[in-house]
Parts: structure tokens; sequence; C-alpha cells
């Protein structure tokens, strides 16, 4: 996560510090970007820095001509990120995990599928009616 911290419209120019925890960032760990406007001679200062998480951030601007610092701070929690893989882990890997449960079911017991088959083509198919004609009695006249 990167964090920015910024002034503008000062003089003389900032000097920009960033504490975490009890320890302060060394200037290479930031990376300042200063622009003086030429109409008015006043500082841009814009400052940034990577963190991790589970961490209380300082930003420190100090004017050295009127000795003055303004601070602001930030406390960056851990949890709150947890949550959010923790979520995405269920709603992106239980569907992943049944649907392999059911490959692998399918592939292991291949009957398993016929009674499923059976119930698709339930109908019974309808017996051929019996087409051989019943033999016919005639009387036979021996005069003819």
């Amino acid at each position: 996560m990167t964090l920015v911290c910024s002034t503008h419209g000062g003089f003389p120019e900032y000097q920009v510090t960033w504490r975490t925890h009890n320890r302060t960032l060394e200037p290479q760990e930031a990376v300042n970007k200063t622009t003086q406007d030429p109409g008015t001679g006043t500082y841009n200062i814009s400052s940034r820095v990577n963190v991790t998480e589970g961490q209380n951030i300082t930003c420190s601007i100090y004017n050295t001509l009127l000795n003055e610092t303004q601070s602001n701070a930030i406390i960056i929690e851990a949890s709150k990120g947890e949550n959010h893989l923790l979520k995405f882990s269920l709603v992106a890997i239980c569907p992943l995990v049944i649907l392999l449960i059911a490959v692998i079911l399918c592939l292991k017991y291949p009957n398993f599928r016929k009674p499923w088959r059976k119930m698709i083509h339930c109908c019974p198919k309808p017996e051929p009616e019996n087409t051989a004609q019943q033999p016919e009695i005639a009387e036979l006249n021996p005069q003819q």
C-alpha cells in the first residue's frame, strides 16, 4: 500500500519525515517530489512511502522558518485485508472443490450415472403388437 503526504504553497521548503512504530524512516525509504511556483516562490511537496498492513504511520512536515511541525497519523489495520482475502477464498475456492469432487466421483464410479440415465428415459418402449393373424377356421366344402 502506498501512502502520500503533501502540502502546498509554503515557504521555505519543508522537511518531510515519516515515522512508523518507534522508528523514523530513512530519507531513501520515501519518494519526495518538490516543486516551486515561479510566480509566488512557494513550495509544493509530495512524499510517498510504501507500507504494509498493521502499522501506525505518521507524516510530519517541518517549517524551519516558523519552527513549526504539522503531523498527520494513520493506522492501517491488518484484519480488514485478511477478511477480504478470506471471503475471496471462500467464494472462489469452494465451487472449484465441489466441481472437483463431482468429477472424481463420476470417474471413479461410472455406474453411478446409469440410474440417472434411466430416469431420463423413464417411459418404457411400447410392446409391439402381435401382428401375427390368428388362423381362421374355414369350412371346407368338399363339394366345391
